[in-house]
């Protein structure tokens, strides 16, 4: 197969027929192997790596050839980390200009017991990722649940949904190279660097084990110090935290109503968010709903870089409204 590496995603040419793929911050690619290759001895000398849409259970494994292994380990390694760089400036796009915050705003009171905050790329379902502005806040008196409160920006007026977080809650990140992406509850984020991913999920784990010891909720000083220690850990990170300047948005941008976002937020806490997306459907489909960004087998855009080689950034005005929710359309 001839296989094309653009900006925001792949085309696979096999016998005259083209199927095209656009990547989404929900992206997984990794190296791996089959586990038994003896039945198949074709494809015992290839170099294997896949390329995961695990939003849609839909997964593309490759096999890399070369005269000697280690070329062929290079070649596959070149493959994966330039998908790797494409998947993440995808990612990069759709993010505004911010930094991590960990104090809480004079102006919004719901803000006092915040201990970090910055925003997030959320799954609303139906192909469509949001930016969300995520805040984390401990357990009050009384209660053995943390939350963590999504607003439609850093101003934190408006409230698009919560999680709740306990003892027994689920958190964990995706595996795959540079990969930004995590699950909390069944719920998939991305951040918008791999630092900034461990610092979410380092804060939650921490919050995770007070609540195991039952520990009392903290105080005011006991909030000064979390804080502290969550800035320390910002700026030893910092060179990695911020991300790149901003590139033109490679996903396209939807607008919706504050009666869909309630919607799609119900019924991703119900289980019930759609998410079908066929990547090999035609190119053009029914034209998104309003404010998101879709992806999905949707056009790729005309900015394309060669195969193999590095994505390029492409400047832009400052971002049009922070915490829209961005679709991945078809």
């Amino acid at each position: 197969v001839q296989v094309s590496l653009f900006v925001n995603g792949i085309a696979i040419e096999h016998k005259g027929k083209e199927v095209r793929a656009c990547f989404s911050p929900f992206t997984l690619v990794r190296n791996c192997k089959f586990q038994d290759s003896s039945s198949i001895n074709q494809l015992s000398s290839l170099k294997i790596f896949k390329i995961f849409f695990f939003v849609k259970n839909l997964c593309y494994f490759f096999g890399v050839s070369a005269e000697d292994e280690a070329q062929a380990d290079k070649d596959r390694q070149l493959w994966v980390s330039s998908i790797a760089k494409a998947v993440h400036l995808v990612t990069q796009s759709l993010f505004p200009p911010f930094s991590i915050s960990c104090e809480p705003i004079c102006a919004a009171a719901v803000t006092s017991r915040r201990l970090m905050a910055g925003y997030v790329l959320y799954h609303s379902g139906e192909d469509v990722a949001t930016v969300l502005y995520g805040e984390l806040s401990p357990h009050t008196r009384g209660s053995d649940l943390a939350r963590l409160a999504f607003y439609e920006n850093e101003q934190c007026q408006r409230l698009a949904m919560e999680i709740w977080i306990s003892v027994a809650s689920n958190c964990f990140e995706k595996v795959g190279m540079s990969c930004t992406c995590f699950c909390i509850n069944g719920h998939d984020f991305s951040a918008r660097t791999t630092a900034e991913r461990k610092l979410w999920l380092r804060a939650i784990s921490n919050i995770k084990v007070k609540l195991q010891n039952s520990a009392p909720a903290p105080s005011r000083e006991d909030l000064a110090h979390y804080r502290e220690a969550i800035e320390e850990q910002v700026r030893s990170l910092e060179n990695s935290l911020e991300g790149r300047g901003p590139v033109d948005s490679l996903l396209q941008r939807i607008e919706w109503t504050r009666t869909e976002v309630s919607r799609v937020s119900r019924e991703a806490e119900d289980g019930t968010c759609s998410s079908s997306i066929s990547s090999e459907e035609g190119l053009g489909t029914a034209a998104p709903r309003s404010g998101s960004h879709v992806f999905g087998a949707s056009k790729l855009h005309s900015l394309s870089i060669p195969a193999l080689s590095q994505p390029r950034s492409v400047a832009r005005e400052a971002s049009r409204g922070p915490g829209t929710p961005r679709a991945f359309a078809d």
